[in-house]
């Protein structure tokens, strides 16, 4: 089986006999059904080559989709004139780049269809070679835009400048003038317009980009268009049953083990009420062909705007994951970086895990293993100031908890709470303080979970704070912020949290572990065998 990886244009796809997830009755919907879409979607995730088949559609490329469910769909297979612009590959954190790309687009069309002889503003220019190409062929033309807000993402929040009519100005706001005026000549232009679709990552603000702009049909979290993008359930058994098979072989577990372990590590994206599980394309493609189940995805590119993002918000990741919000807190982004939360729900580091359709709230949290494990090595290797070490700090303590090495473990700890101790001592509300302990072992905790099994589970007599599961030991933590280990210590027994593994062959070791905010680092730490 050949493996798409890294290309996205569908003709090559065809032609050259990689494998290929039918999605074309949907693009036929898209096309026959509708004129002008948006679509948001994470990175990588196929809309590139979503774009790349509308392109071949309208260009009335029957031979390419034979065979496929619109072949039998399609009568007519009419040509259109394609108008294609993609934002992907371009750099635009320099001041003139993105007019220089657009510019490059216009000239290359005015050589086609016409040079408007009169005006030379580019919305002018754009909506005449529109018309041209309308009157010349006979039909309407079909625009296709693809990453429309990577100019946008390439310079939020980082402070690069440009000049706007003389004047020192933020570059994102000259990004954000000139796609508001690009994107509003669809409005002018609107009688020589078959079909127009945007993607992105994003959904910025209708006053801030689509402002202008005849607005466009969001399908980014429709019911009808949920599998347009990635890989579900169904079709992953269907497509790429023998290379799960293949992979279940090398691994020496069953087939439907693999499929738990896929599904943990790559499933659980839902882009709309139905709640149909979707797969990361990139990710699944890439284990399948290497038989290795990495971190392919988030490995590909660091979401750099988001922790810049989340360095600006007053609300530290473990108090937005995990919980339900109106619809209205998270599907626009409104380009305040004080609200993170839309653009980590967008870019696909959250996604809907519940909804409850009576008051419009869905539960947003961590889409799959991948995703949480790799977005809080992020935001740690940048919270803790010894960056550069964080990941071999997981290792060390990982190898200090398989051998039962609890006094290596303490040691390891009160190391990497000492960088963090700036954060505490400049809190004099207990509230904020308080808030502060509970995110850093929050993101202790889910660190740990990048290499061994760690849980904070709900018992019928409490809370436990974490639990470690190693080959040979079971640990039972329980943290104090300016109390006593003994007193952490006494929670974990006498609330029971050791009752589910009365009969686990493994050691149970309780941990009672004190910080003290005034010292910034551990003050009391005794573990006891149980």
């Amino acid at each position: 089986m050949k493996y798409p990886i890294g290309i996205q244009d569908f003709a090559q796809i065809i032609q050259d006999g990689y494998v290929y997830l039918d999605k074309t009755d949907l693009v036929y919907k898209l096309a026959t059904e509708g004129k002008i879409y948006f679509l948001s979607r994470p990175r990588r995730f196929g809309k590139s080559l979503l774009i790349s088949t509308l392109k071949y559609y309208f260009q009335g490329r029957k031979d390419l989709f034979k065979g496929l469910a619109i072949d039998k769909l399609e009568k007519q297979w009419a040509e259109y004139p394609v108008f294609h612009i993609d934002f992907n590959g371009g750099n635009y954190d320099k001041d003139g780049e993105l007019d220089k790309r657009i510019q490059g687009y216009v000239e290359t069309w005015e050589s086609q269809w016409g040079k408007d002889p009169i005006n030379e503003e580019l919305g002018a220019r754009l909506a005449y070679v529109f018309k041209q190409a309308h009157e010349k062929s006979g039909r309407r033309a079909a625009v296709l835009i693809d990453e429309y807000d990577k100019p946008l993402l390439d310079v939020i929040d980082n402070g690069n400048t440009g000049l706007l009519n003389g004047k020192e100005t933020k570059l994102e706001d000259i990004h954000r003038g000139i796609l508001k005026g690009l994107y509003s000549i669809f409005k002018l232009a609107d009688e020589d317009l078959q079909f127009v679709m945007l993607t992105g990552v994003t959904k910025f603000s209708q006053v801030s980009v689509f402002s202008g702009f005849n607005q466009p049909e969001d399908i980014s979290m429709s019911g009808d268009f949920e599998g347009l993008c990635g890989i579900t359930k169904d079709e992953l058994l269907s497509v790429f049953d023998e290379p799960i098979h293949e992979l279940a072989y090398k691994f020496k577990i069953s087939y439907d083990e693999t499929v738990e372990r896929l599904k943990k590590k790559y499933d659980g994206y839902h882009f709309g009420e139905e709640m149909i599980d979707i797969f990361n394309p990139f990710s699944i493609l890439n284990c399948l062909k290497s038989k290795r189940m990495h971190n392919f995805w988030f490995a590909s590119g660091t979401p750099t705007y988001l922790v810049r993002l989340l360095a600006h918000s007053n609300e530290n990741i473990n108090e937005l994951v995990g919980k339900y919000y109106d619809a209205s807190q998270f599907i626009d982004y409104k380009a305040d970086i004080e609200q993170p939360l839309p653009m980590i729900y967008q870019s696909g580091y959250l996604t809907i895990k519940e909804c409850n359709l009576e008051d419009n709230t869905y539960l947003l949290d961590f889409p799959n293993e991948e995703v949480r494990n790799g977005f809080i090595d992020t935001i740690a290797s940048r919270y803790f100031a010894n960056t550069s070490q964080t990941t071999s700090w997981v290792m060390d303590v990982t190898n200090s908890l398989r051998k039962g090495d609890t006094s290596r473990f303490e040691k390891l700890m009160t190391s990497l709470l000492s960088s963090v101790t700036y954060r505490f001592q400049r809190k004099q509300d207990q509230m904020e303080c308080e808030r502060y302990f509970q995110y850093t072992f929050y993101l202790i905790v889910k660190m740990l979970a990048f290499y061994s099994t760690v849980a904070e589970k709900d018992t019928s007599e409490g809370r436990i704070d974490c639990v470690v599961e190693c080959p040979d030991y079971v640990y039972i933590i329980e943290f104090k912020l300016n109390g006593s280990a003994e007193a952490a210590l006494k929670q974990i027994e006498e609330k029971g949290y050791a009752k589910p593994y009365a009969a686990d062959n493994r050691k149970v070791i309780a941990l009672g572990i004190n910080f003290s905010s005034e010292k910034g680092t551990i003050d009391g730490f005794i573990p006891k065998e149980l």
